[in-house]
């Protein structure tokens, strides 16, 4: 049973709440495809490896965090936006994409995800403004959750070995994330009583700051910390819509 490519757009846009969100790029369509949608394919970022990987899974839609338009990208279209574009109109596919909605939403968002995976109770979206709203989240635990523990937890759920700035306490108290180029935010959240930070990238002070304020700091990379929140939007799909989903997985140790 195939199911209308606009009524799938209007459910997302409206579940992740589009419109409260002054982004760095357009949320919902990007590209306009096939009307009906009978398979879906989730991939972190826009790009022709993850485009390839839809059309070999004949999707008919391809949702993506990282969209194909930023803002100070060149309004020409060059080569490589052409090669990527052409993939999308030969075959049809409609394209989709969702950045911020995605990260902060309150149950399918990237960083409320992390914290409830590593077994922390979410407090809210508090921390990381970003154009007037906030994308990251603070966790308390509710138990001992060490810091090896939690480490080889991030390992096993970004699937790869994290990079790790051990300044802080051994026990974990309260751990705050924003997934993806978050690593700005740390001294926020340390002024927020974080003794502990997620993000995904790490910037050249980073590790001054913790070992100054001493805390630990955790990047488990850009792209394995943001493969979580579109995992679950697939899911979500699934549930509301009779259709097929798939993951288009197009690693990066960035």
């Amino acid at each position: 049973m195939n199911v209308l490519r606009d009524d799938i757009v209007q459910f997302i846009n409206n579940y992740l709440n589009i419109d409260a969100f002054r982004d760095y790029c357009p949320n919902g369509m990007q590209v306009i495809g096939r009307t009906s949608v009978q398979r879906v394919a989730l991939g972190v970022s826009a790009n022709l490896e993850c485009f390839r990987q839809a059309v070999a899974g004949e999707a008919d839609m391809l949702i993506v965090h990282h969209g194909l338009f930023w803002e100070n990208m060149p309004r020409e279209i060059g080569a490589m936006m052409k090669g990527r574009l052409k993939l999308l109109f030969d075959n049809d596919i409609t394209l989709l994409g969702y950045h911020l909605p995605l990260d902060a939403h309150p149950e399918i968002g990237n960083n409320v995800l992390w914290l409830r995976e590593l077994g922390f109770e979410v407090e809210g979206i508090t921390i990381g403004n970003a154009r007037g709203k906030m994308i990251g989240a603070i966790g308390t635990a509710p138990r001992r959750i060490t810091r090896r523990d939690l480490i080889e937890q991030v390992a096993a759920i970004a699937g790869a070995k994290p990079l790790v700035y051990a300044y802080g306490p051994q026990t974990i108290r309260r751990l705050g994330v924003i997934t993806g180029g978050g690593e700005g935010y740390l001294l926020e959240a340390i002024a927020r009583g974080c003794d502990t930070f997620l993000t995904g990238e790490v910037g050249e002070p980073t590790e001054s700051y913790a070992r100054e304020e001493g805390v630990n700091f955790i990047a488990a990379g850009h792209y394995n910390s943001e493969k979580i929140g579109i995992q679950a939007l697939g899911e979500l799909l699934k549930q509301h819509f009779p259709v097929e989903t798939f993951f288009c997985d197009v690693p990066n140790a960035i």
